[in-house]
């Protein structure tokens, strides 16, 4: 009886004891240096927007525009460790690059990049900069666009001078052009022409608003469903609604595909308004002008 007693702790010991030595193994197999190397960047006096990974997902992000010891061209650069950038100077710096790889992770393999030494930093405006670092499929995935082909709404006497005056300004249809607007991570607004070049750029800036702050104008165009919210687009060059491109009154219905637990995309619908009756009083004063509105579909989130 005692035998079998001292036999079974044994095999327990043992058992325990492979149990260990598997744990340890799993820890060393798990993460590994794959790669390690050190070189030079210089670094502008600018971050641009641009397109990082994060957790298999693609982020709109102001990344550090870079070029390397051996390129003559800017290139898109995500974060660097102990780096206490100052934007308005240009470094020169030392970094190390480190991939990793750990299966139990989920994204196994990846690369940081730490801070060796600040080299120079001279105030200065880096030039031949690219507008940012967004690829075309980007926009086309991610990013909604303002159809030209706007909606329009008049009460007037003479609407024959009005009607002809939005069909024929072609800044109503932005000149032929495609505003952008790509609302994850950093909030931007691209205008590109049919082959996707930048003609300007900005920041979007966004304000909610009471459906009681509309124009009652706005009632002889409603949008083509129902509505959840109502707000403000500020198309703006820098960070100042003050510096703003354009500004409209925006109609915005936003709801869940799937009612369940699991997380799910949103549907979203978003009309663009302004009313351009104060304007057409003035250009036409004899045309009786009581209210003149367009609407813009916002294509596709």
């Amino acid at each position: 009886m005692k035998k079998q007693i001292y036999f079974t702790i044994l095999l327990v010991a043992i058992l325990a004891m492979i149990g260990i030595t598997s744990c340890n193994d799993g820890d060393e197999e798990g993460r590994k240096v794959t790669g390690y190397k050190e070189y030079t960047l210089t670094v502008a006096s600018v971050k641009l927007p641009g397109v990082l990974t994060s957790s298999g997902k693609y982020v709109l992000s102001d990344v550090y525009a870079v070029k390397n010891e051996q390129s003559t061209d800017w290139e898109a650069h995500g974060s660097i460790g102990k780096f206490e950038y100052e934007e308005g100077y240009e470094y020169q710096i030392r970094i190390s690059e480190t991939n990793y790889l750990d299966y139990s992770m989920g994204d196994p393999a990846w690369t940081e990049y730490e801070l060796l030494e600040v080299i120079s930093k001279k105030r200065k405006d880096s030039e031949n900069l690219p507008p940012h670092f967004i690829p075309d499929w980007y926009f086309e995935q991610s990013c909604p666009y303002i159809n030209p082909e706007f909606a329009y709404a008049i009460e007037a006497d003479k609407k024959e001078d009005i009607e002809n005056d939005l069909n024929t300004d072609a800044t109503y249809k932005f000149g032929g052009l495609r505003y952008y607007i790509c609302f994850t991570g950093i909030r931007k607004w691209f205008l590109l022409d049919a082959d996707m070049h930048t003609i300007d750029k900005g920041t979007l800036i966004t304000r909610n608003k009471d459906i009681t702050e509309l124009p009652d104008t706005y009632k002889l165009l409603p949008p083509e469903s129902k509505i959840t919210s109502y707000g403000e687009f500020y198309f703006v060059k820098g960070d100042d609604m003050g510096d703003s491109v354009m500004q409209y009154d925006a109609f915005i219905y936003a709801q869940n595909r799937s009612r369940g637990f699991a997380p799910a995309p949103q549907i979203v619908d978003i009309w663009l308004y302004k009313d351009l009756t104060a304007y057409y009083q003035n250009k036409y004063p004899e045309a009786n002008v009581k209210a003149v509105v367009i609407r813009y579909m916002v294509e596709k989130l």
